[in-house]
């Protein structure tokens, strides 16, 4: 059974090994992506996408702190107490820069996702977060309890030509759409975690203090490396909350909170986002836009829409989520039309996931498992040409909902009622509220 589990673990080159707890359960069937359709080999995608993450994170850590080989405990044991160091440092520096790095950081995350910042009212923070209100485990049906385990038993997932799905199909299905979702939201996020790097942002950090940059790498990269090789603690972090860095919210906006004067348009939802420091509360804030974007993906039926958040928006699966969420991603952008990267489409790509995160289940995940799949290279053709479409699609939802902000001023005088039926009119299904 062990050399099974170890099949599809690629390590190449690097001598480096993930923790075995977590080889087991990347080849399990019990792992949330095991039967996901959009991996069509099941478990085998799962451990070659996250060992191929694997490699990248390790071989940046040798990069950021020259060891060639930190497969030792010894070694990696002595790298932790380095960052912890850095840490130290990190936090002493920002406390004395508390406001201009919170504004640095919604700054560098709205440009990453292409944001506006008037879609949303935005509160973020420097600091431990508060551990409460984190969905500790899957929220179970009450009326089902009983027979849960005869219908994980006997369920299968049906085939894409199904037509007339009975509701537990439906409910699978919705909920292997929003992990996918979820792990597309933590792939983007993961770069949250990285935009210190980027020119812009490291200028303004370096005229703070030069010695940034260097702690942030480090940190940056040992974190990473940790999710792979220290299972027993991330799964500790993951069942109690306890020792989490960062977090995200999403509430409704408080119109007195707002500033705003009778009449004027406020953003409907409240981003509340915390990290112990910048490189976290940039991957916090980015998680939250992306969050919010993805609340399209949810199902227009309420009762159906919390039964799945019930059993996939748990704090124990985000650490799967972080691991095999930017290899997903990856091969998303790599599927994506080269257009929707030039310049003059910049602020596309919200439109773009709003009409992608809406395509039904069924095909939202077929269309997932091409762009994916890169193994057969007409299967990302077909994915392509579908984004293709899309794409087109979410160009002229720009344009129009551009026109109209220009045109009624939304910002002075324009409603929130009259604003929801322009967003109809473009297709565009307001998500429901958190």
């Amino acid at each position: 059974m062990a050399k099974r589990f170890n099949e599809q673990i690629e390590y190449g080159n690097t001598p480096e090994r993930m923790d075995p707890n977590l080889e087991r359960k990347l080849g399990s069937p019990e792992n949330i992506y095991a039967n996901n359709p959009a991996l069509k080999n099941g478990p085998a995608d799962v451990e070659r996408l996250v060992s191929g993450r694997f490699q990248e994170v390790a071989n940046k850590l040798r990069q950021v702190t020259g060891i060639q080989d930190l497969s030792s405990k010894q070694v990696q044991g002595m790298v932790y107490q380095e960052m912890m160091g850095k840490l130290s440092n990190v936090m002493r520096i920002e406390s004395a820069h508390t406001d201009e790095l919170i504004e640095l950081a919604i700054e560098a995350s709205l440009e990453e996702t292409e944001a506006d910042r008037d879609w949303y009212q935005i509160e973020a923070s420097l600091g431990m977060p508060n551990a409460d209100n984190f969905r500790l485990e899957p929220e179970d049906d009450k009326e089902e309890e009983d027979d849960d385990e005869e219908k994980e038993d006997s369920f299968e997932i049906p085939s894409f030509d199904v037509e007339d799905l009975t509701d537990e199909e439906i409910f699978e299905l919705e909920k292997h759409k929003r992990n996918i979702i979820n792990a597309m939201i933590q792939g983007f996020a993961k770069k949250g975690h990285f935009l210190f790097q980027k020119p812009e942002v490291k200028a303004q950090l370096d005229a703070i203090d030069p010695s940034l940059y260097r702690d942030y790498l480090g940190i940056m990269a040992i974190n990473d490396f940790m999710y792979f090789t220290m299972e027993q603690m991330i799964e500790m972090m993951s069942q109690t909350g306890q020792g989490v860095a960062g977090k995200v919210e999403m509430d409704d906006a408080d119109e007195e909170e707002g500033g705003g004067e009778e009449g004027e348009y406020q953003p409907d939802t409240k981003i509340i986002a915390t990290g112990l420091i910048f490189p976290i509360l940039c991957h916090e804030l980015v998680k939250g836009f992306e969050s919010a974007v993805g609340r399209h993906g949810q199902s227009q039926d309420p009762v159906m829409r919390e039964k799945v958040k019930g059993q996939t928006d748990t704090l124990p699966n985000e650490p799967m989520q972080l691991r095999i969420g930017p290899p997903i991603v990856e091969k998303f952008r790599m599927a994506l039309p080269d257009e929707l990267f030039e310049e003059k489409n910049k602020g596309l790509s919200p439109f773009f996931r709003t009409l992608l995160y809406q395509i039904p289940a069924q095909e939202f995940l077929k269309l997932m498992g091409n762009a994916i799949d890169d193994k057969n290279p007409s299967n990302v053709a077909k994915a392509t040409s579908k984004f293709k479409e899309i794409m087109k699609e979410a160009m002229t939802m720009k344009e129009e909902f551009e026109s109209y902000k220009e045109d009624e001023n939304i910002n002075s005088d324009n409603d929130d009622d009259g604003f929801e039926d322009f967003l109809g009119s473009l297709n565009i299904i307001l998500p429901p509220k958190d």
